[in-house]
């Protein structure tokens, strides 16, 4: 047999004892058989510190070495750190041991390594690590509590082998205050035991939640760092949303039976939304056949938009529009069409042109600096390699508040807001319904020609079922098809009128109008993903290598 299948750990003996506060002082009498090939001026012992929990969150635990001894007398000793822990060199570099055994004390203290669950505490212990480069001839281990806890309120468990493995090579003794194990068989390298010895509550003090969160940021730099910068995010877009974001305060609120002069249909609802999309070119188109320009035609795939040669004075944003309806016509369906999407982007930009910064303002440069502050903030998690768990929250709630102050920061002018009192004004005369309406004896008499006028308005402020059903109750089903059919053909060809046929027709226009606007996507793809994770715990049983303590060991 080789001279290096000598060198052995002839025996190991941990004593762990728990003061009431948490703290353990153990001493390991690690017995040695030195043959001078791996061990020759004494050994290494490896203590991990630094962990990351089930989140992916750092733990760091206390580690201090109060004294090591070689055959009972003080022995040399250095600390050197590893990358998640400690390493203890024993021994002088010009001093050589002799052959035979040796026997090392090293005593040392850590703390947090106690479990505080709902129903009991428990030390969790791995008694001598896995990271052993030597085989074991016996391990043995003895947990001393702070009182003496009767023997039967007790409770003790071991496992043995590999990391991962759930042997029960042991013995264990029970008395009151005390729970010593002892190993039955030898050890390979790289094996070990870990003990579980569980205690009733109230023996071990447990660390309150302040005191915890103390130990997580203290631990987690990075974890800080987000909430912080989380937190400066929020207070510049509350002060910016404060200086600028605000409205005017509104004007009294009463019904109006008129548009607000001067506005199309789609100016409407830009400025009632603070945004353009695809029912201001919707509400744009239905006004200019309102007014005769053009009539639309609907069938089931599409829309077919032609002049009537009636001339117009157009109202902002539909003379881009306008252009879409030739002299030969148009027909649009949901199909790309290079003419929809040029005169969406030019009805577009002109809103924005004559509105934004004028009637109101996105306040944009606000909404920027707090993207900067919010990519500054992840980036710094990132940077000190927070757990994904956590970047992943704070990334959302970063992303939450963005787009919650996108919706609040963009703020009427003074003009701006009087402008939007008189939409109000115009949605509660075209949203309220039959039976709510308050001053029907100061409304304009309900016609078909006033239902075709503010049909599209209705449509931009999304009230158009509520303004058809009114007239419906006043006038009939087809009182009201007869007062758009000079310029909008429903799909509906029963000879019941449906109102909802109507509407919903009219309501399609604009997704309609986002299809033929959009241009093919030149190429698709997709992706799979998964993750796995695992985690372990005394309750749902553990395992040799588990637990706090552990490490390994060598000689040098």
């Amino acid at each position: 047999m080789p001279v290096a299948a000598l060198e052995r750990v002839v025996d190991f003996h941990a004593t762990i004892a728990i003061a009431a506060d948490g703290v353990l002082t153990v001493t390991e009498r690690i017995v040695v058989e030195v043959e001078g090939h791996n061990i020759q001026r004494g050994i290494l012992r490896d203590f991990p510190t630094d962990y990351r929990d089930r989140f992916g969150n750092r733990v760091s635990v206390p580690f201090e070495v109060l004294r090591v001894r070689r055959d009972g007398a003080p022995e040399n000793f250095e600390l050197e750190r590893l990358r998640n822990g400690e390493r203890i060199r024993i021994g002088r570099g010009y001093v050589m041991l002799q052959n035979g055994q040796h026997v090392y004390e090293i005593t040392y203290r850590t703390a947090r390594q106690i479990g505080h669950f709902p129903d009991h505490d428990e030390l969790y212990w791995n008694v001598n690590g896995s990271g052993w480069t030597f085989s074991f001839d016996h391990i043995s281990a003895e947990v001393q509590l702070p009182k003496a806890v009767p023997a039967t309120e007790l409770r003790a468990e071991a496992y043995t082998g590999p990391q991962g493995a759930r042997g029960r090579d042991y013995r264990q003794m029970i008395r009151d205050g005390a729970v010593g194990f002892s190993s039955t068989t030898p050890f390979a390298p790289h094996e070990g035991m870990t003990i579980v010895v569980g205690f009733p509550k109230g023996i071990i003090a447990s660390p309150g939640f302040l005191t915890r969160l103390g130990w997580f940021f203290s631990h987690n730099k990075g974890a800080g760092a987000g909430l912080a910068g989380l937190a400066l995010m929020l207070g510049f877009l509350y002060w910016r949303w404060l200086l600028v974001g605000r409205d005017p305060a509104a004007g009294p609120k009463f019904p109006r039976y008129d548009a607000p002069k001067g506005l199309s249909a789609a100016a409407v609802r830009f400025i009632d939304r603070q945004q353009f999309d695809d029912r201001c070119f919707a509400a744009a188109l239905l006004g200019l056949g309102s007014r005769g320009y053009l009539s639309i035609r609907p069938d089931a795939a599409g829309y077919r938009i032609d002049p009537t040669g009636k001339q117009v004075e157009f109202l902002p944003g539909e003379r881009a529009v306008a252009a879409l309806a030739p002299t030969g016509g148009r027909w649009v369906g949901a199909t790309y069409d290079a003419s929809v999407q040029g005169a969406r982007l030019n009805l577009q930009q002109e809103l924005q042109q004559l509105y934004e910064e004028k009637v109101f303002s996105k306040n944009r440069d606000s909404l920027v600096g707090g993207v900067i502050l919010g990519a500054a903030t992840i980036s710094a998690m990132w940077l000190w390699q927070t757990a994904f768990a956590m970047v992943a929250i704070v990334a959302l709630l970063v992303v939450a508040s963005l787009l919650g102050f996108y919706r609040w920061m963009p703020a009427y002018s003074v003009s701006g807001r009087k402008l939007e009192d008189e939409i109000e004004g115009l949605r509660q005369y075209l949203g309220v319904a039959e039976h709510d309406e308050l001053s029907r004896q100061k409304a304009p008499p309900k016609t078909p020609e006033e239902f075709s006028r503010f049909l599209p308005y209705a449509v931009a402020l999304d009230v158009e079922k509520t303004w058809a059903d009114r007239f419906v109750i006043a006038l009939g089903a087809a009182a009201v098809a007869q007062a758009v059919s000079n310029w909008y053909g429903s799909s509906d060809t029963s000879t019941d009128f449906s109102v909802g046929n109507l509407t919903s027709s009219v309501s399609s226009l604009g997704e309609t109008i986002a299809a033929a606007s959009s241009p093919p996507a030149s190429s698709s793809g997709s992706s799979d993903s998964g993750f796995s994770s695992s985690s372990s715990s005394s309750d749902s049983g553990g395992s040799s290598g588990g637990g706090g303590g552990g490490g390994g060991g060598s000689g040098w």
